[in-house]
């Protein structure tokens, strides 16, 4: 049992390693999804922006020189004259979809960060119902945040993307991030100390054992599999707790549904209390007029008898 487990968690790395490759290729030849940009100014209190709301646009990764640090991200507005006549990309403007440079993007998250994913604007500005809202934007494992550098008009700048699928998400996540560490790795500041160099002045030859060539290879390869295997754990425990927040909210929205219902019961009995106190109160007034009436009729009555019995004596 122990090394089949093994076994297949080794396949596990081996596909992954094969998809990292994969990945950029991926990018280049573009992505479609929804995209909302979130701008804020300096102040904790100010409102959030959108320049860009619900367009659906295709992500593409153009680059434009020999080092990856000058590549982009192209946002192409998609769709045809349908698309055009519904409004579907009536929130978005041709300035706000200039491309992103790779170097301004500071950091790749899981999820809509910054934002209730709830409560994201649609693109014709209007609002929609609460359950429609809810369905389309429910699922918080579709979304990927890009939070970019400031500028002079945003503090800070967040790109919301929206996928077909979580696979797809993935894949744009894992692809983003190993592009972003590639350029780190070569053209940023490195992390390990295998890149260091050393001046060995004017020696002609400088000989290293095998053994410890073969060493250092293996130490850092034990240090790679450890990586990549908490990577893809780490992978895991996102998709579980993904699904349990969307288990948790779809309970919540089943909590709210009921307490809605249980108030709109509520109102319907208060209304029925208040036509039934009305009622009441009308047909105790009417049994007061009767009997007003009543004591009226029996007055005359033995007045009249009265004097029927004074006429007869």
């Amino acid at each position: 049992m122990l090394n089949f487990a093994i076994a297949a968690r080794s396949n596990d790395v081996h596909r992954f390693e094969v998809h990292l490759k994969q990945y950029v290729h991926l990018l280049e030849e573009g992505v479609d999804v929804v995209m909302w940009q979130l701008n804020r100014g300096e102040d904790k209190d100010a409102p959030a922006e959108f320049p860009v709301k619900a367009s659906h646009v295709t992500l593409k990764m153009q680059r434009k020189g020999d080092m990856l640090v000058q590549s982009v991200l192209n946002f192409s507005l998609r769709g045809g004259y349908l698309s055009k006549a519904i409004g579907r990309n009536r929130g978005a403007s041709k300035t706000a979809l200039e491309p992103l440079s790779i170097h301004d993007i500071l950091e790749v998250k899981a999820g809509c960060s910054g934002y209730d994913h709830t409560e994201l604007p649609s693109s014709t500005g209007r609002t929609k119902s609460k359950g429609k809202g809810k369905s389309e934007n429910r699922q918080g494992s579709l979304f990927i945040t890009l939070t970019a550098s400031p500028t002079p008009m945003a503090a800070t700048r967040s790109y919301i993307l929206k996928f077909k699928s979580r696979p797809a998400r993935n894949d744009l996540l894992h692809g983003l991030r190993s592009f972003l560490a590639d350029m780190q790795i070569h053209e940023g500041v490195s992390v390990s100390g295998l890149h260091t160099e050393v001046d060995y002045g004017d020696e002609e030859e400088v000989t290293v054992p095998l053994a410890a060539v073969h060493k250092v290879l293996n130490r850092e390869r034990e240090a790679y599999d450890r990586i990549l295997l908490m990577l893809l754990q780490g992978f895991e425990d996102l998709k579980e707790k993904e699904d349990e927040m969307l288990s948790l909210r779809k309970r919540l929205e089943h909590v709210v549904e009921e307490s809605a219902e249980k108030d709109r019961v509520q109102a319907n009995d208060s209304k029925l209390i208040m036509q039934l106190s009305k009622k009441l109160e009308t047909l105790l007034m009417d049994n007061e007029d009767l009997r007003d009436q009543n004591d009226r009729l029996n007055t005359r009555l033995i007045a009249a008898e009265c004097e029927k019995m004074n006429m007869m004596s």
